[in-house]
């Protein structure tokens, strides 16, 4: 009686254990298909959020940009340091206006004025450039190439992301598409088709946007033979005029 006893206690026990498990598992999966119900959309993130409102005017944000092939039919590869003024126009201060001068070697260039409310126009040069770079290299129309990234920006995947600036570990989002992985001229664009985008966003950091990853692998998925990325690497206000 004693040995049923002790064995029903224990089943008893596995069985308590085993419910605390599922209950616990439960609330977990609770608790991340809530957070995914909370998240942003791909099309909140890139577009909709006005990230510059919080930024005061007279700030720079400073980013690094690195592009990188593997072949030198495939263009040259180049780093660059590229900054972001923001200013308010004078006539309405809660707007904002983006500036930004690019360095490379002892060369320098601009882009913009950006007047802007939502998202953050230092993603437009990235993605502008390798849609230029796409068309170059696949003969495709840069237009069409620039609608289906356009279209992919809205529907992309998002979840939740975390990263490292300044030190500090950040909690954000990260927003992930192919847009040519499926596209009806694929074929056209070989080894391009399968070009791949990361962006990561968040509201802990200047301007919203840490980073955008973009590589191309090779048809055997050995390694990338492009490989693009512009990255936050600080903040900076412009002393006030005396």
């Amino acid at each position: 009686m004693l040995r049923l006893a002790t064995t029903f206690a224990a089943a008893t026990s596995t069985a308590t254990s085993i419910a605390t498990s599922i209950v616990a598992a439960t609330s977990i999966a609770t608790l991340f298909a809530t957070a995914a119900l909370a998240g942003p959309t791909a099309s909140e993130l890139f577009f909709d959020t006005p990230y510059l409102s919080k930024i005061e005017p007279g700030t720079t944000l400073n980013y690094a940009y690195k592009h990188v092939t593997s072949e030198a039919k495939l263009g040259d590869s180049f780093d660059e340091t590229l900054e972001m003024k923001v200013s308010a126009p004078a006539d309405d201060a809660s707007k904002r206006i983006a500036d930004v001068v690019i360095h490379r070697g002892d060369k320098e260039g601009e882009a913009g004025p950006f007047p802007t409310m939502n998202g953050n126009p230092i993603s437009l040069i990235l993605l502008e450039r390798d849609v230029k770079e796409m068309a170059q290299l696949s003969k495709g129309s840069p237009f069409y190439l620039r609608n289906r990234v356009r279209e992919h920006l809205g529907t992309g995947t998002v979840e939740p992301a975390r990263f490292t600036f300044n030190g500090k570990e950040m909690e954000g989002w990260k927003l992930t598409m192919l847009p040519f992985a499926t596209d009806p001229n694929k074929d056209k664009l070989q080894e391009l088709a399968s070009r791949r985008y990361e962006f990561l966003f968040s509201d802990a950091v200047p301007g919203g946007l840490y980073s955008i990853g973009v590589v191309t692998p090779r048809a055997d998925g050995t390694s990338n033979i492009i490989e693009t990325s512009l990255t936050l690497t600080g903040a900076s206000a412009t002393p006030a005029a005396k």
